[in-house]
């Protein structure tokens, strides 16, 4: 009778402990889970160093990086190699169009000094501008401005040639545009000379004696050469880039006026006036279309003549906001990939020493025989990492906002891709832990990891510079996401795209479950 009172009470215990079978198991795993959170807390606030080495040295290298980088740029010592016969307003632009890109040397070299100073290396940059430059321009020739490097570095090589090429474009412009000047004060003397030569002809017309009639040859063959001067310093057409069909135009007149001259002096030569009247009256005629024109080339300015096109760039990135516009300063440019470097390296190295610290140590026999699934485990570092690297990530955050560097996008966007890109490295580093043998060699790999960030996660070099195939290489980099996606929510205030947040969740969960896979291989060989 005893037993019949006891069972029912037995059976309620036994229905009740069914009813809570499911919360209490979910309440122990997550205990257990919290357990080894706090264990991995624990173990770094016991070493003062490491937190000190993973928040003060990130934060001493973008100090360091803000308070020293001064210029993208490359300094390259010039020298600069100018002919004699250089006039004196044409050399001050020459000099002034190569300080605009290359820092001129004050010695004065020779031809063979500079080669031997470039060779030593006191120079980067040899350039000689040959002799006659405004005699082989008129006549139609391309004088050729010698560039000489030493460089070993091909993009230093590159951006002397371009440097070179825009400096020659420049050069070019100031030496046409001198000549242009020159031309039209020459056309100014000779408008004059060609509407005396007018009335000169228009006297041969009338009764002129021998006397007069060889005053007049006189003046009609020194005009004959004044046009022929003005002629060739004027530009060919293909040399100018405005106004050229009144340039040509001007010329082809030129050389009609001082054809039709040349029947004019053989007409006086022979005697017979009368017979040439008609060729006198085509000449006057031409020399009034000659001064014509000489008029509306010299209301032309040289600059227009030579660089008709301007350009007017305009950075609409501030546009309406009334901030000075224009790109932000290299340091800003740069600290949204520091900060994605410096999360992830830290991430990577935490991750990479964690498992291989416990398997070394001889944790993982614990483990094995502890009351916990490798699964807590596994959550319990990702949260205690993770709220080490969230606390660096803050303090490199604020210290960027020192530095001048703006959060123009959603701050809770920017923490939740803070947070993806921190257990993405997780993931990798993690992942590295459980296939290093040995801390050195969990370091080693660390430091792999970190050189092909650098290279190929699109902070220094972009990604398009990169051929096709080497594309899935970028997309398993968790930085180059990060670089992406800080640069479009910090300074551009935009979301980055979806391909941003869906690749580092899915880096983030590939590699915990291969994580998870490779552990539990190694609880069960253990």
């Amino acid at each position: 009778m005893a037993s019949d009172r006891h069972a029912p009470h037995r059976t309620d215990m036994s229905s009740l402990r069914h009813h809570d079978t499911i919360p209490g198991e979910i309440l122990r795993w997550l205990i257990r889970a919290r357990g080894y959170f706090l264990k991995e807390v624990r173990e770094i606030r016991r070493q003062p160093l490491l937190i000190a080495s993973l928040i003060g040295g990130p934060l001493l290298v973008l100090v360091l990086f803000g308070i020293g980088f001064v210029n993208s740029n490359p300094v390259l010592h010039t020298a600069l190699l100018l002919p004699d016969d250089l006039p004196a307003d044409v050399r001050t632009r020459l000099i002034a169009a190569v300080r605009l890109n290359f820092t001129l040397s004050n010695h004065e070299y020779t031809a063979d000094e500079a080669r031997a100073a470039l060779a030593r290396g006191d120079l980067d940059v040899v350039q000689i501008v040959p002799r006659d430059i405004f005699t082989g321009l008129q006549r139609g020739e391309n004088p050729t401005i010698q560039v000489y490097s030493n460089a070993i570095n091909p993009l230093i090589e590159g951006w002397i040639q371009y440097l070179a090429y825009a400096q020659v474009n420049e050069i070019n412009k100031a030496l046409l545009t001198e000549q242009m000047r020159l031309a039209q004060q020459q056309a100014r003397s000779v408008s004059v000379q060609v509407a005396l030569g007018a009335e000169r002809l228009t006297e041969l017309e009338g009764q002129v004696g021998s006397a007069e009639r060889a005053m007049i040859q006189r003046d009609l063959r020194t005009l004959r050469d004044l046009i022929m001067q003005l002629r060739d310093m004027t530009p060919p057409n293909g040399m100018v880039a405005g106004q050229g069909d009144e340039i040509q135009r001007l010329r082809t007149t030129a050389d009609d006026a001082v054809r039709s001259l040349d029947h004019v002096n053989a007409i006086l030569d022979s005697g017979s006036l009368e017979r040439g009247l008609a060729e006198i009256r085509e000449s006057r005629e031409l020399l009034a279309l000659l001064e014509q024109q000489i008029t509306i080339f010299v209301s032309i300015a040289p600059e227009t003549i030579v660089s008709p096109l301007q350009h007017r760039y305009q950075n609409i990135r501030t546009e309406g906001s009334g901030q000075a516009s224009g790109a932000y300063p290299a340091v800003v440019y740069y600290a949204p990939g520091v900060l994605a470097l410096l999360v992830q390296h830290t991430a990577v190295s935490l991750g990479a020493l964690a498992l291989v610290r416990e398997r070394l140590m001889g944790a993982f026999e614990l483990f094995r025989v502890a009351p916990a699934t490798m699964v807590q485990l596994l959550i319990g570092k990702y949260l205690s990492y993770t709220l080490v690297i969230t606390l660096l990530a803050t303090v490199l955050t604020a210290a960027m906002r020192l530095l001048g560097v703006p959060l123009l996008g959603n701050w809770q966007f920017f923490a939740v891709l803070l947070l993806l890109l921190t257990l993405a490295s997780l993931g990798v580093g993690f992942l590295i832990s459980t296939i290093a043998r040995s801390d050195s060699q969990a370091i080693q790999y660390a430091m792999i990891t970190l050189l092909l960030s650098i290279f190929f996660s699109g902070f220094f070099i972009s990604r398009d510079s990169f051929a096709g195939w080497i594309m899935p290489v970028v997309a398993i980099i968790p930085m180059s996401h990060g670089v992406a996606g800080f640069q479009a929510l910090m300074l551009r205030g935009t979301l980055p795209g979806t391909e941003v947040w869906l690749e580092l969740a899915l880096i983030a969960s590939v590699t915990f479950a291969l994580v998870a896979v490779l552990l539990r291989r190694q609880f069960r060989a253990t």
